[in-house]
């Protein structure tokens, strides 16, 4: 059965006293998990997103979890052993910084590196305007706002991704891919900051594509002056 609302209800396994008709049964033992203990599990992990995206990570407490998912908040110290280990699977594990930008293949990298600005905003922001990925990015922000020890993990995940990325786009600068990506990641962070988190007017509810078209020859002008360092060496050794 179902609790109010249609959510499973975790304790519809639970053993029954035994009735006139099981009497003098041996009972059966089952094997591996209880049915509805998976459904259970996701049914806390998506409470648990919904109050890191909204209440951030200090803000979030195991009993607010469990009144959010309408569970007895034993049941969450049954599938997780604090909040860290909640985090980890509701947020993190949703959010893998490391492919942000596995679209990136050497059959596009040419057309990329003729304007790299753009395609990494674009890359990037598309994580936050698709609806199924959004809470998950909203909550990694919001924790990392209330919890030092949070931000530090992502910020190194997110700035390594642009390196990386960056390093293919313009593998002549390799050795500035930390500082390129700082700059650009420092930019697409505040703007990511007041259009999704706080949902700063009117730039939450700007066109995609005019919002690209702002956005891009600020990220541009980055690329555009490692070119014209890169000229202007070329120039000097000939």
């Amino acid at each position: 059965m179902s609790s109010e609302g249609g959510i499973p209800d975790p304790h519809r396994d639970a053993p029954r006293g035994r009735g006139a008709r099981g009497r003098g049964r041996r009972p059966t033992r089952g094997g591996g998990r209880r049915p509805g203990q998976s459904d259970t599990r996701e049914q806390i992990l998506n409470a648990a997103l919904e109050l890191f995206a909204t209440k951030g990570y200090s803000g979030t407490t195991m009993r607010g979890i469990a009144k959010q998912a309408r569970v007895d908040p034993a049941l969450i110290h049954h599938f997780f052993s604090n909040k860290e280990g909640v985090f980890q699977d509701a947020v993190a594990a949703r959010v893998d910084m490391a492919a942000l930008f596995d679209s990136l293949g050497e059959e596009n990298l040419d057309s990329v590196a003729k304007g790299p600005g753009a395609w990494v905003a674009r890359t990037f922001l598309s994580y936050w305007e698709d609806a199924t990925t959004r809470p998950a990015m909203v909550a990694v922000y919001r924790a990392g706002l209330s919890d030092e020890a949070v931000a530090h993990v992502f910020r190194e995940r997110i700035e390594d991704a642009f390196a990386t990325c960056l390093r293919r786009i313009v593998p002549q600068h390799a050795d500035r891919a930390p500082a390129f990506a700082s700059l650009v990641s420092a930019q697409l962070a505040g703007l990511v900051m007041l259009r999704y988190v706080l949902q700063v007017e009117p730039l939450a509810s700007l066109d995609f594509d005019e919002l690209m078209d702002w956005l891009t020859p600020s990220l541009e002008v980055h690329f555009d002056r490692a070119a014209q360092e890169e000229g202007a060496r070329g120039t000097e050794e000939g």
